[in-house]
């Protein structure tokens, strides 16, 4: 096995570790809104969280929300455990804690998950078998012993899986954009002016200015279909890898900036740390030492 083209272990730490921050700011914010997203007074009925309980048959992960104390354990575990899994700590075990308390928000809370709540519950499995370094030095070192004699199996493990996530992402992109080709304003290309017109997404005084030229709208539709279409395809490649990774950071940017879909947009550009390896890494930091010294 060629490790410089599967070593992506630098990768993987950026994107758990931009993972963890965006889980960290959820949990706190789902602290701070507890009476709103929790209670029986929630935006979400308490009798539809019942429902989804009883309908599915998994009462094993019904948690009691009109208790205070039960609110505020549960908010407060997510905090500990998303800072553990950011910060590289007992990774495997609040990876596999963490799926089960966002399964159980997204169950309470159903109605008010965005795009980046889907990309979270389906990579964060993905950390029960990847390995990464600690951001604390001296825990990634005693992990380091401990796992001396496992770690050629748990080396050959993270490679497929890092793989498994890089395809995950590819089939993310893919299925978006058929999801769209079915749309009739997606295929007509006026799509986007109802989107960036929309009071909820109009997040920029630019929203106006560019929903005036019809065929600048038209080429944003399509581009958003072709790019999601495309990058499925090209990033596997690496002659096109770094160009198509630079259209998505400027996709997503361009997302961030006249829609304010933060955490989609974030959580998106965080997974394309897992398309570089550790080579390319390097080499990568090696263009911009020289330039930070000579200034």
């Amino acid at each position: 096995m060629n490790e410089h083209l599967f070593n992506r272990k630098i990768g993987i730490t950026i994107f758990r570790t931009v993972m963890g921050v965006l889980i960290l700011k959820d949990f706190m914010s789902f602290y701070f809104n507890r009476r709103f997203l929790f209670s029986d007074e929630g935006i979400v009925s308490y009798e539809l969280y019942l429902d989804i309980i009883n309908y599915y048959n998994i009462d094993w992960l019904y948690i009691d929300f009109n208790k205070s104390v039960i609110i505020k354990v549960f908010c407060f575990s997510g905090i500990i455990l998303s800072t553990s899994f950011m910060l590289g700590i007992l990774t495997r075990i609040s990876a596999i804690l963490l799926f089960f308390l966002l399964f159980i928000f997204k169950i309470r809370a159903i109605y008010l998950l965005d795009g980046s709540d889907n990309v979270i519950s389906v990579m964060i499995p993905f950390f029960i078998f990847i390995d990464s370094y600690s951001l604390i030095d001296s825990y990634e070192r005693f992990s380091l012993n401990i796992k001396n004699k496992v770690q050629p199996y748990l080396n050959i493990a993270s490679h497929y899986f890092v793989i498994a996530m890089m395809l995950q992402v590819c089939i993310i992109y893919f299925f978006a954009s058929m999801h769209k080709l079915q749309g009739e304003y997606w295929r007509e290309g006026s799509a986007l002016y109802y989107i960036l017109n929309n009071d909820d997404f109009s997040a920029s005084f630019l929203n106006k200015i560019l929903t005036e030229s019809t065929l600048l709208i038209k080429f944003m539709t399509w581009f958003a279909i072709a790019f999601q279409f495309s990058f499925s395809f090209l990033v596997l490649f690496k002659k096109t890898k770094m160009k198509i990774l630079l259209l998505g950071v400027l996709f997503h940017t361009g997302i961030f900036i006249l829609m304010r879909i933060d955490n989609f947009s974030i959580m998106m550009l965080a997974c394309y740390s897992i398309f570089l390896t550790d080579n390319e890494y390097a080499k990568l930091f090696k263009k911009v030492i020289p330039i930070k010294h000579a200034n």
